[in-house]
């Protein structure tokens, strides 16, 4: 059941999906410190109905995407920099699915350069219903 989803929501490249929280504190601006508020799954919206992280990310269908894009760079809800593992395209025609608390990824080139993947492509997000007590 760890591996299941209750929820699946199609990715876009470069976009943020990690857990935010957003404040609801009237009595308070929006950076003091709060408890009162909810957390979205998406930097600037809620992506999806539920409210759990994307937990598993399924690259389905690249076939579509430039011969520019090489590479797929994936950031980890933890990962605070630049300093993302790099992938080789030719890497997900084997395995698909990498486990990850997902924040974003990327197309980019082997030096982890961004190209905005011209063609289509289709890449699925596993959600759960709500935020893990730990991850």
């Amino acid at each position: 059941m760890l591996e299941s989803g209750t929820e699946l929501i199609t990715l876009l490249n470069d976009t943020v999906y990690a857990p935010t929280f957003v404040s609801t504190d009237k009595r308070q601006p929006n950076s003091a410190p709060t408890t009162l508020g909810y957390w979205q799954i998406g930097e600037t919206q809620q992506y999806g109905f539920s409210r759990g992280p994307v937990f598993k990310l399924e690259f389905v269908d690249l076939t579509g995407v430039d011969a520019g894009v090489t590479h797929v760079k994936i950031w980890g809800v933890d990962n605070q920099d630049n300093d993302a593992p790099i992938y080789p395209i030719a890497y997900f025609s084997n395995n698909p699915i990498i486990h990850v608390y997902l924040k974003k990824f990327l197309f980019c080139d082997s030096a982890g350069e961004p190209i905005d993947p011209v063609g289509d492509y289709v890449v699925v997000g596993y959600k759960k219903r709500v935020l893990p007590l730990a991850w």
